[in-house]
């Protein structure tokens, strides 16, 4: 199949180099630009950190006074981002299971809300109550913003060709965001008809509701992980 790839990079490579593995056909567009803010210059030492993204662990990478904080124990949102935490020398890594609930359920299970301050990189733009319901259950959250996704407003013209040609087979949305920019920068080349042909693969029934009605299909997951996301395709390794 010929697929579209739309989450940022440096990931849109890693995805497109599995599904091109696999037999595929990848285009890459990043729908969104991620934009990093300077580390912060105060942030308590805390007990925990609660890292939701591959890219806000990146963040933290970059900070001087993480250096310290190697021991403490990481949440981290899912299984990718969990190796990735470990391979940057976090030693107490623990996984939360997919989404921002299991991830609430992982820290209860490791701390009591008097164990110290949970640092929450996170973007600017985020779904989900992770810090609402955690203060909500007395536990001292400190969120601190640590990028933001630009939406991309124009597609290549390999993208435009292959809409035009309908030669696209699906397209890959990892995000309700990414959906909705996608959609977006389709419209405004004036190409939403071709998407009658192209199944969207989404990470979760909510990204893939955003182009409920314009494709062809949406297929989804049972649970928000990208490697059972590739099954669907059959591009698993």
């Amino acid at each position: 199949m010929r697929l579209l790839v739309t989450r940022p990079l440096p990931d849109a490579h890693d995805t497109a180099r599995r599904l091109i593995a696999a037999g595929h056909e990848a285009l890459v567009q990043p729908l969104l630009r991620i934009v990093f803010a300077p580390p912060p210059r105060e942030v308590a030492e805390p007990a925990g950190l609660l890292i939701t993204s591959r890219n806000a662990l990146r963040a933290v990478q970059s900070w001087p006074q993480a250096r310290r904080w190697r021991d403490r124990p990481l949440f981290a949102v899912g299984k990718t981002t969990a190796r990735e935490a470990a391979a940057a020398g976090f030693s107490d890594v623990r996984i939360g299971g997919g989404d921002a609930t299991a991830l609430a359920d992982a820290v209860r299970e490791a701390l009591s809300p008097d164990a110290g301050p949970l640092i929450y990189p996170a973007a600017r733009e985020r779904t989900g109550e992770l810090a609402e319901t955690l203060t909500d259950e007395g536990y001292t959250v400190t969120v601190v913003e640590t990028y933001r996704a630009e939406s991309v407003v124009d597609l290549d013209p390999a993208v435009r060709q292959a809409l035009v040609e309908e030669a696209l087979d699906g397209v890959l949305l990892y995000s309700r965001r990414t959906a909705e920019a996608f959609l977006a920068a389709v419209a405004r080349a004036g190409l939403t008809q071709r998407l009658s042909g192209v199944t969207a693969y989404a990470l979760s029934a909510d990204i893939g509701g955003a182009l409920a009605g314009v494709v062809a299909e949406v297929k989804w997951p049972e649970r928000p992980e990208e490697a059972l996301l590739l099954v669907l395709i059959g591009a698993e390794t």
